[in-house]
């Protein structure tokens, strides 16, 4: 996943609590060899490889892991499309020197890119890319999907307190530590990292948070978000940082996105299907002045930091 990953557990035995520890990280470990696009032997990108050649037979937790994609593309109005690979490539952002591609170079990858090019045959659990050159690109998801599936495992071993994290930007509470109402996480302020400007309390539910300041394409004073609008292929202007809550880490992933790229209406109606959803974004540029919008109904949970 190209980040750290961190868990931290309260219990009263700590030898349950540090084996529960290793046993969530090495879950984290394995989501991270089954679907990243970095390791030519993951699963993931094996089916890249094969899936325009003809039906790949995937295994059923692949299977099931970019069906929940499909599920989370059709109910974000198309925002959520981890088949935005090739865009991505294009513009850098698999590499240390991401930078702006040409018109053609955008062109073709725009024609490579679609969940719509996706065809998913559940009797036979093959998956068909129907177009070469088509890249599924699970870092949109594939955090909060490894956080989920570590929490899992530490539920099953007993844990009652702990905070599951994938490179800070995408994480689980699971109760709360001893004394505290929840985990209490900070969202950074963009214009002043080193002051946040809200708080939440994560209680059984996960945060996830994405931001141009996390990472951009630099070309003279513009700055390009590393986040697509798929419907068009071209990076989303104008938001500078987006925090969504949410029971699982999956939703909150996908749903950033769809908090990212849709109008405020939209966001709202697209939120009202995912129960405990809520979004907090900067809007504009990433100044003191830019304004912030929450979703109507999550002002208990986005609190203000003094």
């Amino acid at each position: 996943m190209g980040t750290f990953c961190e868990v931290q557990v309260y219990d009263s035995n700590a030898s349950r609590a540090e084996s529960a520890i290793r046993a969530a990280l090495d879950e984290m470990a394995r989501i991270d060899h089954l679907l990243s696009d970095y390791d030519p032997a993951s699963e993931l990108s094996v089916m890249n490889r094969e899936a325009a050649k003809g039906p790949f037979h995937a295994s059923a937790e692949l299977f099931e892991f970019v069906t929940l994609c499909r599920r989370f593309y059709d109910n974000t109005l198309g925002t959520f499309d981890p088949t935005v690979g090739a865009l991505v490539r294009a513009w850098g952002f698999f590499s240390r020197q991401p930078g702006v591609p040409s018109a053609p170079e955008i062109s073709g990858a725009k024609a490579a890119s679609g969940f719509d090019k996706v065809r998913l045959n559940e009797s036979d659990r093959t998956i068909l890319y129907t177009t070469p050159e088509l890249e599924m690109d699970p870092g949109g998801i594939g955090k909060g999907y490894a956080v989920d599936k570590a929490v899992a495992v530490l539920k099953g071993l007993g844990i009652r307190s702990a905070l599951v994290s994938a490179g800070g930007s995408s994480m689980y509470g699971i109760g709360h530590p001893p004394g505290k109402s929840g985990w209490k996480v900070a969202i950074s302020n963009p214009s002043d990292p080193g002051k946040p400007f809200a708080l939440v309390d994560l209680r059984d539910n996960s945060l996830s948070s994405s931001g141009v300041s996390h990472q951009s394409v630099k070309d003279g004073a513009h700055s390009y978000s590393h986040i697509f609008d798929p419907r068009n292929g071209a990076p989303v202007e104008n938001i500078c940082q987006v925090t969504v809550v949410a029971p699982t880490g999956t939703e909150t992933d996908a749903l950033t996105k769809a908090a990212f790229i849709l109008a405020r209406d939209q966001v709202i109606d697209v939120l009202k299907r995912y129960s405990g959803a809520h979004a907090l974004r900067v809007e504009g540029g990433c100044r003191a002045n830019s304004p912030v919008w929450a979703t109507p109904w999550s002002s208990a949970v986005f609190v203000h930091s003094p």
